[in-house]
């Protein structure tokens, strides 16, 4: 606030702190993940309207969708129910992840989330135009600490946790998560609860 720093030091200010939201970040999911894997989270049923789910998401990352100048749509099938009732917090928790790793992953085009019917279950479809995921990661970046992205100089950072995650919080939700994904032509994450 005093503007007594040289530019060479707020850079370090800010490598500094970056540091520390990632090292915050790993520590909050390995809790997250060693929570459920030790049963200790519990589901807390409740009336989820579909619309205002939408909206919460929308107003999450419609910035982010304008700042790396991409298409975001949310598109709510007209047989849906207008309510469910699930864990709100546990499913957003699933979504974010997911539409977070939709951006993070995609240069050009869009990302999508389409919500449908698919039989007496609710299918909630995250789809991106990004780099996709070979046939032989579709497994190992639901394990933890995995990444399709997995050099040591990784590209796109994260903890390698945000699937691992993803995918046992839907299977407390009664759910699966699928992936259909090709290299260079984008994936579909559809979290079916």
């Amino acid at each position: 606030p005093q503007r007594n720093l040289s530019d060479e030091q707020v850079q370090f200010a800010r490598t500094i702190q970056s540091s520390g939201n990632d090292l915050l970040n790993l520590i909050n999911d390995i809790l997250d993940l060693s929570k459920i894997e030790a049963g200790h989270i519990e589901v807390r049923p409740e009336t989820v309207s579909l619309t205002r789910l939408a909206a919460d998401l929308r107003q999450t990352f419609d910035p982010v969708a304008g700042e790396r100048c991409l298409n975001f749509a949310i598109d709510i099938a007209e047989d849906c129910p207008p309510a469910i009732t699930t864990d709100r917090q546990r499913l957003e928790q699933i979504l974010k992840n997911l539409l977070s790793n939709a951006f993070k992953f995609t240069e050009q085009g869009g990302v999508t989330l389409r919500i449908a019917r698919a039989g007496d279950r609710l299918s909630l479809a995250v789809a991106d135009t990004g780099i996709g995921v070979s046939a032989e990661q579709h497994q190992a970046i639901f394990e933890a600490f995995r990444q399709a992205d997995g050099a040591i100089n990784r590209k796109y950072g994260g903890t390698g946790l945000g699937l691992s995650i993803s995918r046992e919080l839907a299977r407390l939700l009664g759910g699966s998560i699928a992936l259909e994904s090709k290299p260079g032509k984008g994936s579909t994450f559809t979290v079916t609860i």
